[in-house]
């Protein structure tokens, strides 16, 4: 893949001709809750949410673009990225990772202007994961598929009855059920009933691994569901 960045619908080399010279993302920092018991050393951790899972704080990114153009035309292209993404919430892909992107609020810097060489500086606070490109019932793009760790999702139109196997990954989700008629669904021994149409179950919470949801009763059913990774 090329080592170009997608910013909403901008590649930045490829549709502005900007050189991407580096960039960085954070670490992701986990929210730690510990409660100290006066008169002990004793502290009791109450890190994990009501998910049972740790929660983590926003990322930062930090994009370096190069220019070439001259000191003139580099306040003209200083203005055109502004315009394009200075203040707004937009989802960033890297080329060289484009099975997932990033969601954020963009800041773009100025730098000094130089006849050749000028630099401008893109910060990014993302949230803490980074997200599948497409969901299990968007279209796929195989240009984007990761060889190394993308997930084929299949569970588009599933016969009922029938079963649905997902791949979770590290964020857990509640995904939604879509369904053509009324059914019932079945995860780790429980069963719930399902309506025609959109369902979310909040008991039926992935994280990672694989995940076995049966169907039961009469139609097809749908999981619209995206994995999403630190």
């Amino acid at each position: 893949m090329r080592a170009d960045v997608k910013i909403g619908e901008k590649w930045l080399t490829a549709d502005l001709d900007f050189i991407f010279s580096d960039k960085s993302i954070s670490a992701p920092e986990p929210k730690i809750t510990l409660l100290e018991i006066p008169g002990t050393s004793d502290v009791i951790d109450l890190s994990e949410s009501i998910s049972g899972d740790v929660e983590y704080k926003q990322r930062t990114i930090i994009i370096k673009l190069e220019s070439n153009s001259g000191k003139d035309s580099y306040f003209a292209k200083f203005s055109e990225l502004s315009n394009y993404f200075h203040g707004r919430k937009l989802k960033i892909v890297f080329g060289k990772d484009s099975g997932y992107y990033w969601i954020g609020r963009i800041v773009v810097s100025q730098s000094d202007a130089k006849f050749y060489g000028s630099t401008i500086t893109i910060t990014a606070t993302v949230d803490p994961y980074k997200y599948e490109t497409q969901s299990s019932l968007e279209p796929w793009l195989w240009d984007s598929f990761s060889f190394t760790d993308g997930i084929i999702r299949d569970y588009f139109n599933i016969t009922v009855p029938g079963t649905v196997t997902i791949i979770g990954r590290r964020k857990k989700v509640c995904p939604k059920i879509i369904t053509t008629n009324i059914m019932t669904v079945t995860y780790i021994g429980n069963t719930y009933n399902l309506s025609l149409g959109e369902n979310i179950i909040p008991d039926i919470y992935l994280g990672e691994g694989e995940h076995v949801l049966t169907f039961s009763g009469s139609g097809t059913v749908s999981v619209d569901y995206r994995g999403a990774s630190l």
